[in-house]
């Protein structure tokens, strides 16, 4: 049987390599193409235009296309997500913006995926097409940090975890 993707793609080059690797790796892409993204219509089998504030027509073509998996990939601007008027945007993205009972980003991505879920659609890991673009683990300096040094970073990692988990680590 064969396994579809629904790659759902902000801006920047990242949703088109994507779709390329996946197909590759015998995928069929259904590429959503959210606002600023870009190239997935090189690399995708279908590409829907989607909007943020348009949810019916992104899920309705998942059932449609069967899709069994999704990743999401590429920027979806933050300014744009705040500003997106729910009162002209259909019934479903209402009932997202509703159900995140926020506009953060971690709350409305646990709902997006959560909803996804309940249609059956499990969401993948970015590095399954991109791992091998991250850098290797290990010391990428001339030298080891000292003890001291390694302290400076286990507080500076626990300061960025807290600002995450606050929501203000962009305002920063």
């Amino acid at each position: 049987m064969e396994r579809t993707l629904g790659l759902m793609g902000g801006a920047g080059p990242l949703p088109g390599l994507v779709a390329a690797r996946a197909r590759a790796r015998g995928w069929r892409v259904v590429a959503f193409a959210f606002d600023g993204a870009a190239e997935m219509g090189l690399h995708a089998d279908r590409v829907v235009p989607s909007r943020i504030t348009e949810v019916a027509p992104v899920l309705a073509t998942l059932a449609e296309e069967h899709v069994t998996a999704a990743v999401l990939v590429g920027r979806f601007p933050m300014p744009d997500v705040l500003r997106a008027d729910v009162g002209g945007a259909d019934a479903a993205a209402r009932a997202l913006d509703a159900r995140a009972g926020s506009r953060a980003d971690a709350r409305l991505v646990g709902v997006v995926i959560a909803t996804l879920a309940e249609l059956g659609v499990e969401v993948l890991d970015q590095r399954l097409f991109l791992g091998d673009l991250l850098a290797p683990a290990g010391c990428w300096t001339a030298r080891r940090p000292t003890p001291a040094e390694w302290e400076q970073v286990r507080q500076g990692l626990a300061l960025a975890h807290r600002l995450a988990e606050a929501g203000v680590g962009q305002t920063v």
